[in-house]
Parts: structure tokens; sequence; C-alpha cells
């Protein structure tokens, strides 16, 4: 393991020509080549709002922006627009106990921007529910089976 070791080191000091016996006058040099260095990028930081009316105009815009809000006790309720990705509004939705830690996926969605109206906002806070909203229900949970992963 050393002797391996030990020729790896020579090969990087020396070139590969001089460390395998082609060194001298007649040596071909060997081509070297550069690594390029990667930059690390910056996150964009996104917009947090603690409550819906605030979160609208981000959602619906498919703006990148992150909804958390309390749920339940001590769990965090938290959708995130991540933005348009080929035509589709690209967001998740989870609901999170005070560690991170993923109690619930509503999942990851992509949904065609056309369907991204106050219907589908309010879908997430359950205004669609109960009597005389079966119509606008029925039409949200398609759209969370037919754009949703979980």
């Amino acid at each position: 393991m050393k002797r391996i070791l030990w020729n790896i080191a020579m090969v990087a000091a020396i070139g590969v020509g001089a460390a395998c016996g082609g060194g001298g006058a007649n040596a071909t040099p060997v081509p070297t080549i550069a690594s390029p260095v990667l930059a690390t990028p910056t996150p964009t930081p996104v917009p947090v709002f603690t409550d819906p009316p605030s979160f609208a105009s981000s959602f619906l815009q498919c703006s990148p922006g992150e909804l958390q809000m309390p749920f339940g006790g001590t769990n965090t309720y938290v959708v995130t627009v991540f933005g348009m990705e080929a035509g589709n509004c690209h967001y998740a939705s989870k609901v999170v106990d005070p560690k991170g830690g993923v109690v619930q996926s509503g999942g990851d969605c992509r949904v065609p921007q056309a369907l991204v109206n106050g219907d589908l906002l309010g879908h997430f806070f359950g205004q669609d529910a109960g009597p005389g909203k079966e119509a606008t229900l029925a039409q949200q949970t398609k759209i969370e089976t037919d754009y949703c992963q979980k």
C-alpha cells in the first residue's frame, strides 16, 4: 500500500512521463489539464411569509417564496414556491415538527400556470370544504392528483 501511495505521489510530483521511465532529453512532454474551479452558487434568499394573504401574491405569480404558519400546536405548515419550470409552477407543501422533521407531505407539485388561481391557494387552507363547494374541491383534488407527487 505504501508503494502505491508513493507511486501516486511521484506521478503527481514529477509528471507521468518521468515516473514511467520516460524522462531525459528525448522525453515527450505530457500535457496537463487544469482542473476547473467551480464557484459555489450563493443561494438566493426567498421571502418568508407568516400569513396567507401576504403569501397570496407570491403564490399566484409563481414567484419564489415560502409560507410558514403554526399548525396543530407545535408544528408548522410550510408551502414553498420554487418558481416557474417549463410553463409549470413548482411548489411543495408539508407539515414539519419543531425539529424540521416532515410530519405530513402535501406533495411536490408542478402545476400549469393557467391552473394556479385563488381556488388552488384556498385549497391549502380548506376553503373548498363544506356544503356548496363540492365542485371546487373536486377540481382542486384532481389538480393535486394529476400534478403532485407525494
